[in-house]
């Protein structure tokens, strides 16, 4: 089905026959975060359900950046929207992203599962090196409680450059033996030389959030808070509509 949905108002016009991003398969597409990340698996779930070749993907790290990236270079951004096991929803770095730039169009949306995985040396595991340490992104690391329970001593090493850097420090061996990182399954394709030993270790199982891909401009006057969370939430009704279609 191919469906093009416009402009930010409540009502939603969609126009159907087979979902095609034809414009877009040839050109850069900027992606929030990093090689690795969920949007790195988000992104490729989307056009692998929508049967399209998968354009070039320029990983931009926050979604503010990744707006001014898309902007700068006449390409599309793709960015998270919401996530279902924070408070209000909202991912709040998207709502700063939106006080500064515009969602003109929204091309294609979609809602996926975030699994935490485990991923340790394979260098490690081969040589039955205990578990003694945990690396990931700050916000990572709060999702996983329940699993943490099952050890008496493990420490912390917060990673703020997200889950994927912290699994190529760990394939690096940048980080102590017996240091696993937490973030997607994926990471183990990106560096070989870790290796998945648990899986859908999240403390929600139904943390689900949704992303779209979508066209923006700089806004002329920025917003407040509450208006650009009212803005979001339009552009998250037309991501729906796409998710809901795949």
């Amino acid at each position: 089905m191919a469906f093009q949905v416009k402009g930010l108002t409540a009502s939603i016009a969609l126009t159907f026959s087979v979902i095609s991003f034809s414009s877009v398969a040839a050109n850069d597409v900027y992606v929030q975060a990093s090689s690795g990340s969920f949007n790195n698996a988000a992104i490729n779930s989307l056009y692998t359900k929508t049967d399209q070749a998968k354009p070039n993907y320029v990983f931009s790290g926050t979604p503010l950046q990744t707006f001014i990236a898309a902007v700068d270079n006449s390409a599309l951004a793709f960015t998270a929207l919401e996530n279902s096991t924070i408070e209000g929803n909202l991912v709040r770095a998207t709502v700063a992203a939106v006080q500064e730039y515009q969602v003109e169009e929204v091309q294609a949306g979609i809602r996926t599962a975030i699994e935490m995985c485990v991923l340790r040396s394979k260098t490690d595991v081969k040589a039955n090196i205990p578990l003694t340490q945990i690396a990931s992104h700050p916000a990572a690391l709060k999702q996983i409680d329940r699993w943490k329970g099952q050890y008496s001593e493990l420490k912390e090493l917060e990673i703020p450059k997200g889950t994927a850097e912290a699994a190529r420090m760990v394939a690096t061996g940048e980080l102590p033996s017996g240091t696993a990182a937490i973030g997607a399954c994926m990471l183990e394709e990106l560096y070989p030389q870790v290796t998945v030993t648990a899986k859908a270790i999240q403390d929600n199982q139904d943390n689900k959030t949704l992303f779209a891909l979508m066209k923006v401009s700089k806004r002329a006057q920025p917003l407040s808070v509450s208006e650009a969370e009212q803005a979001l939430r339009k552009v998250i009704q037309q991501a729906e509509a796409f998710d809901a279609k795949l």
